[in-house]
């Protein structure tokens, strides 16, 4: 039997930036989103409907059961993807997350319906709105409210569609663009809930949006901290270094443990050019601050969180070089685990994919990692964990690069919205990836 065996829908509730409640953030490029759903249709949110309840809704009991007979759900396709590309998939890192949450108890801890009843939720996944600083290409509105205006200019559009429904902008007095359809984070009923269930609470990842610009977010931090359960809880975040503010680092030390995902893709201009409009320099300086939080406390722990996209997919090796021989860092990602940097490729937006490069610019990309690879492998520097790793991370981008073929339509759609990007923020994407050179010569108009 396949081991298609993950814990997450037994022991962790996921929330969406819209406040939907999701089974798992890998479901997210399905069709449904991995949206959790009543009888109607419409989906549970975590602002009005009760946490409990979603648990046992139909969506989460045949993913359990698909799970208990060793069958890939559809909601699972991204991790079945990346272990066949060689990829390490959010199911085998939960694995080793929940080493004593086996198969055999999931069984006994089944009900034939697929539902459950006596597991606590002990792992919760909140995206905290849509409130961000930065418009990262491979983004979009539901991510960031700065990609507002520049969304709505492109598409042509009031608004977009989203898990709950068409969200339409409008303007405040000031002009500016708003929805509070990602206010959910302000909800009584949410916090209510997840308050009364801190004493279970063993791991809570935050994202966004960005989560250091979330206030409710501090509340809930210092809740774990009066109640006296922070001890005992792993925080971990998904941040973009922007803004690190003190009183969150003093907060840090009273839990277990904190885990943070720094979002840097690269180092200098490439960063700069996919995650717009950050500055490299501020960046670098908040991410030397917390390598120095990592040295002085022994409960954090950090790592470079790189998303692979069509944008920085050239500059990955350099970038691994960079953080070995120039980056200065002594902790973030120092463990043997994580010795270079933590990578997951982007499979949405496709106009960002990296399936989308033509055959030939995948041929250049194999030639280029392979350059690198030598590199690697023969600087008597480099231990040889680290160079197999190095090796390893190389080789699972370009099997998942060459499993599939997206150049049509996809190639011409990441050329036209990029030709737009780079006027409207005045950047050039020849500038720092030379490679596209031909391909944007071909379908640009002229």
């Amino acid at each position: 039997m396949k081991d298609t065996f993950c814990p997450i829908p037994w022991n962790f509730q996921a929330v969406r930036n819209n406040g939907d409640i999701r089974l798992c953030c890998q479901a997210n490029v399905t069709e449904n989103q991995g949206v959790i759903r009543h009888s109607n249709g419409t989906p549970y949110n975590a602002s009005r409907d009760s946490l409990q309840d979603a648990r046992n809704a139909d969506l989460v009991k045949n993913v359990r059961k698909n799970m208990l007979n060793g069958i890939w759900s559809q909601e699972c396709g991204r991790c079945q993807q990346e272990e066949e590309a060689g990829l390490n998939s959010r199911r085998q890192y939960e694995q080793q997350n929940w080493p004593t949450f086996t198969l055999d108890k999931a069984k006994k801890a089944t009900n034939e319906d697929g539902s459950v009843s006596d597991i606590p939720v002990t792992y919760y996944d909140l995206r905290f709105g849509n409130m961000c600083n930065l418009a990262c290409r491979m983004c979009g509105p539901t991510d960031s409210h700065t990609w507002y205006e520049q969304w709505l200019d492109y598409h042509n559009t009031d608004g977009y569609d989203d898990t709950h429904g068409r969200v339409v902008l409008k303007r405040n007095a000031k002009g500016r663009l708003f929805t509070n359809d990602y206010d959910w984070h302000g909800s009584d009923v949410f916090w209510n809930s997840i308050e009364k269930n801190i004493p279970n609470i063993q791991h809570v990842y935050m994202a966004g949006g960005e989560p250091m610009m979330i206030e409710r977010h501090y509340e809930f931090l210092q809740k774990c901290i009066d109640t006296n359960n922070a001890k005992k809880i792993i925080i971990e975040y998904n941040t973009n270094m922007t803004n690190l503010p003190n009183r969150v680092l003093d907060m840090w030390k009273h839990f277990r443990q904190v885990r943070v995902g720094a979002s840097i893709d690269g180092y200098g201009d490439i960063v700069e050019y996919q995650r717009w409009p950050l500055k490299w320099n501020q960046a670098y300086k908040n991410l030397k601050k917390l390598d120095n939080l990592c040295k002085e406390n022994k409960n954090i722990f950090a790592w470079l969180a790189c998303t692979v996209t069509a944008n920085n997919v050239f500059h990955i090796p350099e970038f691994m070089w960079w953080k070995l021989k120039e980056s200065g860092f002594e902790k973030i990602n120092s463990s043997r685990k994580r010795p270079i940097i933590t990578h997951h490729v982007a499979h949405g937006p496709k106009r960002t994919n990296i399936k989308l490069l033509s055959k030939e610019l995948k041929e250049h990309l194999q030639m280029h990692y392979q350059q690198w690879a030598r590199r690697f492998v023969y600087d008597n520097e480099i231990d040889k964990h680290t160079k197999d790793k190095a090796v390893e991370i190389l080789d699972s981008i370009l099997n998942f690069a060459n499993s599939e073929d997206y150049s049509k339509p996809y190639l011409e759609e990441f050329v036209k919205f990029t030709n737009y990007l780079d006027k409207t923020r005045k950047q050039n994407i020849l500038d720092v990836v030379p490679q596209y050179n031909e391909i944007f010569d071909k379908y640009t108009e002229k």
